[in-house]
């Protein structure tokens, strides 16, 4: 990279991580909802009143967001955003997690400190879990299948018993009881308080063949061993601090016959070879705020987090004795008792 483009890459970085707040407090207020379905031009009064929030702080959010080139503005001072520019404002919802990590910005520096604490986990992180879980909400039958079912190594209807483990707030664990209505499903986590929210969600969705258990001292049931025909983890190897004890308490209520599903951010272990991949940046910074930490919360303190990478995470599953099914560099992996 040349010096000229370094540094006006460097100055863009900074300018639109502020702008980018604006845009989480936009979402999070319902602006950017309001804004597209007005179909003319409004004044910050009018949009304000939308909301039923105050004028001028209105006012001033559509002074950021106009002078980003995010919201037009009419001659009169009027706020439109164009029709063909509606659909592409969808990813203001993942700006909103922005203020919710960095709330965590006192503890953080503290962790990098040499004779600071190695970590903390989600206890007191109840919204970001939230934040994280929302999306799984709308993890239909289609999107399993295509993203998480072991196709072409389970049958749908040989499934009994599913093991979804660290399921935070349980959408994700509710949409499977959804799709295999005749199996009995299983969401464990060691996070009190979202086992809390999971439950209180299944009452909600009277949802029959689902089960919320909090996990304390690591330790899964021991009626559970070789219960499962199914076990899912979903951005959760990654966070583990004992990921060897988990693994093996994983393999443990496994069948013989089962697979293991394992979700996981596609970032390469080798630093090299994300160079320019602006994705992998930003899930390091995810990492760095929420994954690394929790998975140094506790001893041994794995130290793993996104930055542990696919290449690693293979290395580790084929060292418990387990076989990987397919591609071993994917964000989607699965395996089985070799």
């Amino acid at each position: 990279m040349e010096l000229d483009e370094y540094a006006e890459k460097f100055s863009s970085t900074v300018t639109n991580g502020f702008i980018a707040l604006e845009i989480a407090i936009g979402h999070k207020l319902g602006l950017f909802d309001s804004l597209k379905k007005f179909t003319s031009p409004v004044t910050s009064t009018e949009l304000a009143v939308s909301c039923k929030l105050k004028e001028r702080y209105v006012r001033e959010w559509l002074g950021c967001m106009s002078a980003a080139g995010f919201v037009s503005i009419t001659p009169d001072d009027k706020y439109f955003i164009p029709e063909a520019c509606k659909p592409h404002t969808q990813s203001s919802g993942f700006a909103s997690v922005l203020p919710l990590i960095a709330a965590n910005t006192a503890s953080l520096l503290e962790c990098f400190k040499e004779d600071g604490p190695k970590g903390y986990d989600y206890s007191n992180q109840l919204d970001t879990l939230l934040w994280l879980d929302h999306n799984k909400k709308s993890c239909d039958s289609k999107w399993i299948n295509e993203n998480l079912f072991p196709v072409g190594f389970k049958e749908i209807d040989t499934i009994t018993n599913v093991l979804d483990f660290g399921c935070g707030p349980g959408s994700l664990t509710i949409k499977l009881a959804e799709h295999l209505p005749n199996a009995k499903i299983y969401g464990v986590d060691i996070d009190r308080n979202s086992i809390e929210k999971a439950k209180e969600k299944k009452a909600k969705e009277n949802i029959q063949n689902v089960e919320f258990v909090l996990v304390e001292n690591d330790h899964l049931d021991e009626t559970w061993t070789k219960k499962f025909d199914w076990i899912t983890l979903v951005d959760t190897l990654h966070d583990l601090p004992n990921p060897n004890f988990s693994i093996s308490d994983i393999k443990r209520v496994l069948k013989d016959d089962g697979i293991v599903s394992a979700v996981d951010p596609c970032v390469h272990s080798d630093h090299k070879k994300n160079r320019g991949n602006q994705s992998a940046a930003t899930l390091y910074v995810l990492s760095t705020f929420m994954c690394l930490p929790s998975s140094m919360s506790r001893e041994p303190a794995a130290a793993n987090g996104i930055g542990w990478g696919m290449q690693n995470r293979a290395e580790f599953i084929k060292s418990h004795g387990l076989k990987i099914l397919g591609d071993e560099n994917n964000g989607l992996i699965q395996f089985r008792k070799a």
